[in-house]
């Protein structure tokens, strides 16, 4: 799929696989090439529970950016759009987080959200949870958003180190999701762009499987984006498949650049 988007383009590849050990894929992605928008959700829950809550944040997400977002969307401040980006994740995870009480079945339900949304002036991003962003430029892979879980916070305390945190038990317990409290303050920020950028988003059946130094030479040596979601895939099944894997990869083509896109 690719979107025109003055000015520069995006090129996308999606790919979700439910891996080698869970029964369903409560893992979700959806893209809106109109308006440049590509999103990723990584369910919790039980009775697949999870399933439904990461297809009703991504698609409630999808519905409010495509009514808020247009054509007019490119001559509003990135400042602007950021905020519009905030305000629609938490309406959702009150919608997410609505639904949830209300039915027994999918009581405690939750999921992870990260997302991308390609501006004239820049790139914006927003995660809840410990579903990733990552960039690879220049043949290096820099991860851009910080995880929301137990495991970050203290390696950032000073509590245990990187080497300990390969380790830590509880890796998998996040501090903030969708849909799990009335209320959620989603991290949302921006980068300007290069040309030839390739943005990567995952659910952690792919981030806790793979070094990053892994899904950086994946992608150096991937001829196509589809290409390196596949590899990528295939590489996390290779040490397991414990969980799904969803990736999805943007790459940036065709830019203007200038000296500064992020104001």
């Amino acid at each position: 799929m690719v979107v025109y988007l003055m000015p520069y383009k995006v090129v996308a590849c999606g790919l979700s696989d439910i891996g080698l050990v869970r029964q369903n894929n409560e893992d979700v992605w959806a893209q809106l090439p109109d308006i440049g928008f590509y999103v990723l959700a990584d369910g919790m829950g039980g009775h697949q529970a999870g399933e439904v809550a990461a297809r009703e944040a991504v698609n409630a997400l999808c519905r409010v950016l495509s009514k808020k977002l247009g054509p007019a969307k490119e001559e509003a401040a990135l400042s602007e759009i950021k905020e519009l980006l905030r305000r629609a994740i938490v309406h959702v995870n009150g919608l997410v987080y609505k639904m949830g009480r209300a039915r027994q079945d999918l009581r405690g339900m939750g999921t992870t959200l990260c997302c991308l949304l390609f501006h004239s002036k820049g790139l914006i991003f927003a995660h809840v949870g410990d579903s990733r962003i990552y960039r690879f430029r220049g043949k290096k892979l820099e991860q851009l958003t910080k995880d929301h879980s137990l495991l970050r916070e203290l390696v950032d305390q000073g509590q245990i180190d990187e080497q300990q945190a390969t380790d830590f038990l509880y890796k998998n317990i996040i501090t903030k999701a969708i849909g799990t409290e009335p209320k959620v303050d989603p991290s949302v920020d921006s980068r300007e762009m290069r040309n030839n950028d390739v943005y990567l988003m995952c659910s952690d059946g792919l981030s806790d499987l793979l070094t990053c130094r892994e899904i950086e030479t994946t992608l150096q040596h991937s001829p196509t984006l589809c290409d390196a979601a596949e590899n990528l895939v295939a590489l996390a099944n290779e040490k397991g498949g414990r969980d799904n894997i969803t990736v999805v990869i943007v790459k940036v083509e065709g830019l203007h650049e200038r000296k500064d896109l992020s104001r």
